[in-house]
């Protein structure tokens, strides 16, 4: 699994980051441009999603066996790993089965556990990849076609045109989703599951910052109590007006934010 990357910077602390759910390298761009000024970053595609290889296997497990692989191959030394909402999942894995491994971690706007809302998320989720799944690509002549047939159901614009990113024409003219709709959909089970599970013996040392949005339900007040009790190194930071879509719409807050966590400053 040869994940395909977008390379910042060339000094100071080495830095991968891990993009969402339907995300890509492209939503961090900015981002890693602007931590590259101290940095060497490496932003990722997750299996399954942007231009990294297809799968029909798409696990926590799985994404942190790509993680290592792909750190050994480039042979990245002790990198500070900030994951948003799945990718923040797999960094909380990658954490307790690597423990040598990274400087550090970010979370970004997820709970590695179980969320009490999981019922409400999975429905979302799933219906989010029905929608998409029902787009006749074969019939479409415009990203236009596309937009009109899911606004039908999806109507939160921002939503829309985050999902379009996606879509892209080939050479010979057709269109196809750069993510694997029946992967994700075939696992969307595991993915909205937590990473770590309540009741394990966790006890996560490396330092970690995890970083929520005021106006984001993806971390509530119910989960912080079983965050710091499995990661024993932890700061808590919450952006204020942000969503969920932190690095899109708080990205300087959260720039300043992980600088200072990487500098030691907080």
């Amino acid at each position: 699994m040869q994940l395909f990357f977008r390379k910042f910077g060339n000094i100071g602390a080495n830095i991968i980051i891990l993009h969402g759910l339907y995300g890509c390298s492209d939503n961090w761009v900015s981002i890693a441009k602007n931590l590259s000024q101290a940095n060497q970053v490496f932003a990722v595609d997750l299996r399954n999603h942007g231009r990294s290889p297809h799968s029909a296997e798409h696990s926590y497990e799985a994404m942190c066996s790509d993680l290592i692989e792909f750190i050994e191959y480039h042979k990245i030394q002790k990198p500070v790993i900030i994951g948003h909402s799945i990718g923040g999942r797999c960094a909380a894995l990658f954490a307790k089965q690597f423990p040598d491994c990274p400087l550090k971690i970010i979370i970004v706007d997820i709970s590695p556990f179980d969320c009490e809302n999981q019922a409400e998320i999975l429905t979302f989720h799933t219906n989010i990849l029905k929608v998409l799944t029902s787009v006749n690509l074969n019939e479409i002549h415009s990203r236009y076609d596309v937009a009109v047939q899911i606004s039908k159901k999806i109507t939160d614009r921002k939503l829309q045109n985050f999902l379009l990113k996606n879509l892209y024409r080939t050479p010979n003219g057709n269109f196809l989703w750069r993510f694997n709709l029946p992967a994700i959909l075939n696992n969307v089970n595991n993915i909205i599951c937590g990473s770590l599970k309540k009741g394990e013996n966790i006890n996560i040392q490396i330092p970690s910052l995890f970083i929520a949005g005021e106006k984001s339900n993806y971390i509530v007040t119910s989960d912080i109590k079983i965050i710091t009790s499995a990661f024993f190194n932890t700061k808590i930071e919450i952006i204020p007006e942000a969503g969920h879509w932190i690095h899109a719409e708080q990205r300087e807050n959260l720039v300043n934010c992980i600088q200072k966590f990487i500098n030691n400053q907080m």
